[in-house]
Formats: C-alpha cells, sequence, structure tokens
C-alpha cells in the first residue's frame, strides 16, 4: 500500500493560538443530555416484583428541580414541562464546573 498525502489547510493567526477556535467550528457537535428525575435503591427480590402498574419513590419531591447532565456530568438544574403531548425541560440554572 502506498502513503496516502495529506494536506493541510494553513490556520488564520486567531487559529493558531491554542484554544482560540470560533465558537461556530463546534455548532454541529451532538452531545447527549439526560433529565435525572430522581434515584431510589432496591433489593434484586424488590426489583424482581415489580410489575406494570407498580409505583417507586424516588429521593425527589414533587416540583423539586431536577439535575440535568450532558454527557454524564451535571451541568444544569431544570423543571418539567409538557408541551403538545411531549416532556420537555426549562432550565433554571446552571452550574459552575467542577473543581470550582
Amino acid at each position: 500500500m502506498g502513503e496516502k498525502e495529506w494536506e493541510l489547510e494553513e490556520l488564520s493567526d486567531t487559529q493558531e493560538k491554542a484554544g482560540e477556535l470560533p465558537i461556530e467550528f463546534l455548532q454541529d457537535v451532538e452531545l447527549e443530555f439526560e433529565a435525572i428525575l430522581g434515584t431510589t435503591t432496591c433489593t434484586v427480590g424488590e426489583l424482581l416484583r415489580l410489575a406494570p402498574g407498580a409505583i417507586v419513590e424516588l429521593d425527589r419531591s414533587t416540583g423539586e428541580a431536577l439535575d440535568l447532565y450532558m454527557e454524564g456530568r451535571k451541568f444544569a438544574k431544570c423543571e418539567v414541562l409538557v408541551m403538545d403531548e411531549k416532556f420537555g425541560v426549562r432550565i433554571t440554572e446552571i452550574l459552575p464546573p467542577e473543581g470550582e
């Protein structure tokens, strides 16, 4: 197999500086969001006894803000909305990055 030659475009002066790509560069990057309603723990026996219609109590109260995760990291608080028979969320608080 022959070696493939790659042509690289020259970067503009602003792009040459590390970490200074324009934000438009990221507009088509897809990220997964998750709204976590709440959590609970149970034994395997309790899990096996669950049936349609079973109620599982979670660690959140009605009206309490939900956690919004992006790629597995909590980044915001939100509240649940119903729009056109679909669930949605309204972001109520953006959290600072972890470690700050």
